[in-house]
């Protein structure tokens, strides 16, 4: 990579981001905001988002058998001032973008630390956006903003940007844990048995809350990878610029299939795969495969709906 540029701001987001160590690097990701996971072994442990494929897979593995044992803790007011104020103190002013707000409590601790820190620092500025999504969406986005600022854009500006780019971000592809999905009372265990069995994998977007819901239902990966593209195809714009993030939880061999598929048929700038880290995996649960990009703006999900119905009943 050239040499580290100096920009007058930083951007970075907290630990919901999901995103690696490398593409920080590569996008040069200011940082990220730690929380902190209860493990069954222990009390609260520091997030990490430098997991190895192996110890994914053990982690996964462990949440599979132990539904219950894993919670997360957001960080403290002090902490994110504290985070906050590292930045301040060597004269860059800050954009940081949060997990939705209708899932987590971040958004609110950030505009505490916010409005603190300017009465100690008037000469700064804090944009905190909420992302009104997670994982690997929000890290997209924050990705996006890297590149807003690369390009010259005025903390103001960028801030104003991804306000308005953030209802077009889609999420689509499958979940195939329906026991995953059952033990989160969100269908019957008896629903549940008969779906896997009949290789049944529900697939949805993101609504205009920022939580994805569900569309459809598909039989089989060969048809849901299908669908997936085609949607894609139907609610992309620009994709010849554009990076997906193809996103998995303890799924790689259908994320690198899924990627093929989207690089053949989207022909995207690039496809790039990536992790779903503990912090969002003990919601998402193992079995998520889904495809990020950006598109049409997302509406109250009719239209949507009837475009992947249309889709599958094809199929």
């Amino acid at each position: 990579m050239n040499e580290e540029k100096q920009y007058s701001y930083a951007v970075f987001a907290d630990i919901a981001c999901d995103l690696s160590p490398e593409l920080r690097t590569r996008f040069e990701v200011d940082g990220y905001l730690k929380g902190y996971l209860c493990t069954p072994e222990a009390d609260d442990v520091e997030g990490r988002l430098d997991l190895s494929d192996e110890e994914l897979d053990n982690f996964y593995s462990s949440l599979k058998s132990n539904k219950n044992g894993y919670k997360t803790a957001a960080l403290s007011v002090d902490d994110v001032t504290s985070y906050f104020e590292s930045f301040l103190q060597q004269g860059k002013d800050v954009l940081a973008l949060c997990i939705s707000s209708s899932l987590s409590a971040t958004y609110n601790v950030m505009t505490c630390a916010q409005k603190a820190l300017l009465e100690k620092y008037p000469e700064r500025k804090i944009f905190i956006v909420d992302s009104r999504k997670y994982s690997v969406a929000l890290g997209l986005l924050t990705v996006k903003a890297c590149q807003f600022r690369a390009e010259g854009l005025s903390l103001e500006q960028n801030a104003q940007k991804l306000e308005k780019i953030k209802m077009t971000l889609h999420q689509m592809g499958p979940i195939d844990d329906l026991f995953w999905v059952a033990s989160k009372g969100r269908i019957s265990h008896a629903k549940a048995f008969f779906g896997t069995v009949a290789g049944i994998k529900p697939m949805g977007d993101f609504g205009p809350d920022g939580m994805v819901t569900v569309l459809t239902k598909v039989s089989g990966y060969e048809k849901a990878y299908k669908a997936t593209v085609e949607y894609i195809e139907k609610t992309i714009k620009s994709a010849n610029e554009q990076i997906i993030f193809v996103a998995h939880s303890a799924r790689k061999k259908q994320a690198e299939i899924l990627a093929s598929k989207i690089i053949e048929k989207i022909k995207p700038k690039e496809v790039i795969i990536c992790n779903v880290y503990p912090m969002c995996g003990i919601n998402v649960g193992p079995g998520l495969l889904g495809a990020y990009y950006f598109g049409t703006e997302i509406t109250d999900l009719k239209f949507e709906k009837e475009i992947i119905n249309d889709i599958v009943s094809k199929l």
